[in-house]
């Protein structure tokens, strides 16, 4: 993925120097949060029914208990999630991108603990997350790690370093990174979840 990107996006890549690195420690974040919010919530499953709880709320507040997906919709509302994280990192210092990072990576690894403790076994859960995951997992990963190397960059322009990315520069970046990397992921991602992951998650019904 790092050599497919790096080819596409050239000497703005080289450029962005560090934008390789936030991929690597954005991935080694998320699979380390993930698994520790799994070993948490496998620990303490009260835990995990709270975040069910929660997250089956919120979602059914932004109309999301439709029974019957909708391919173009999954991936509107991927894509501007992958957005938002990408123009947090245009707030200097704060580094905003990490909070969806942790958000989604505890979300991800709690309910995959809580989903096991319901009594569904391990394969049940990869059958509902993998067809999908496997494309919209990296686009989110990319997003984030996005949105914490314009971050970077912009924070140590403000300081005085001539050599990190200018405000254009990021934002060249981070529409590259939208439509030649994130959006044809997400668009996978939709179509499996609504038609693949559906077929896949019966086998264990």
């Amino acid at each position: 993925m790092i050599r497919y990107l790096s080819g596409v996006y050239g000497g703005l890549w080289r450029r962005a120097g560090s934008l390789d690195y936030e991929l690597r420690r954005t991935a080694a974040a998320f699979a380390f949060l993930a698994a520790l919010a799994f070993g948490v919530c496998a620990a303490c499953p009260s835990l995990g029914q709270r975040l069910a709880d929660y997250l089956a709320a919120l979602l059914g507040g932004m109309g999301a208990e439709e029974e019957r997906l909708s391919a173009p919709l999954l991936f509107a509302g991927s894509l501007r999630a992958c957005v938002v994280v990408m123009l947090y990192g245009l707030l200097p210092f704060l580094y905003l991108p990490a909070l969806a990072l942790g958000m989604n990576a505890l979300a991800l690894g709690g309910l995959g603990a809580w989903y096991l403790h319901q009594g569904h076994s391990a394969a049940a859960w990869l059958a509902g997350l993998l067809p999908h995951g496997v494309f919209e997992l990296p686009a989110l990963v990319l997003s984030m790690a996005t949105g914490l190397c314009v971050c970077g960059h912009l924070s140590r322009r403000l300081l005085g370093d001539k050599s990190a990315l200018s405000l254009w520069e990021c934002l060249a970046l981070i529409s590259r990174m939208l439509f030649l990397a994130a959006a044809p992921l997400m668009a996978a991602a939709a179509l499996m979840e609504v038609y693949v992951t559906p077929a896949a998650a019966s086998f264990f019904n």
